[in-house]
């Protein structure tokens, strides 16, 4: 019985000292993701020509491989977290739209009413905007004016 207490207890110590060396590493870079929130030019370059190659894979009926969806995912993420941040940029409304447009046409309908709702909500004034008004109208969405949702908030 002795033996089985030291031994748990020495289990406990090093699942304890494991914890908390993973901790700090993974930690740094963590804190360094949330606190960098405003995408740099190169990055919206980057986000831009990587939703390009997605969309012409689109509309040429090209295969997506698992590495293509998780870059999808990758800008989706990107983009809401510089936009939480108020970071916003000119080139937002469209790779939203564009990003929109490549959910839609992958079937992930949820998210491309979002990526196409942002479009509304945060840039209404964006030549975007139409667009993503119609988009959301094909797919059997109820678009709502401005004063229209305005009127029920």
């Amino acid at each position: 019985m002795k033996n089985f207490i030291k031994s748990s207890i020495k289990l406990m110590a090093v699942i304890l000292t494991v914890s908390l060396f993973m901790g700090f590493i993974i930690t740094p870079d963590a804190y360094a993701a949330k606190k960098k929130k405003k995408l740099t030019d190169e990055e919206v370059t980057q986000i831009t020509n990587t939703i390009n190659v997605l969309t012409k894979k689109v509309y040429a009926a090209g295969l997506f491989s698992p590495e293509d969806n998780e870059k999808l995912i990758d800008i989706k993420l990107k983009l809401d977290t510089a936009l939480e941040s108020s970071a916003s940029n000119k080139d937002f409304p469209g790779l939203y739209f564009r990003t929109g447009f490549v959910y839609k046409a992958r079937e992930y309908k949820d998210e491309a009413i979002e990526c196409f709702q942002t479009v509304l909500d945060v840039f209404p004034d964006s030549p975007y905007s139409l667009r993503a008004a119609n988009e959301l109208k094909k797919m059997g969405v109820k678009v709502l004016s401005p004063e229209e949702a305005g009127a029920t908030q």
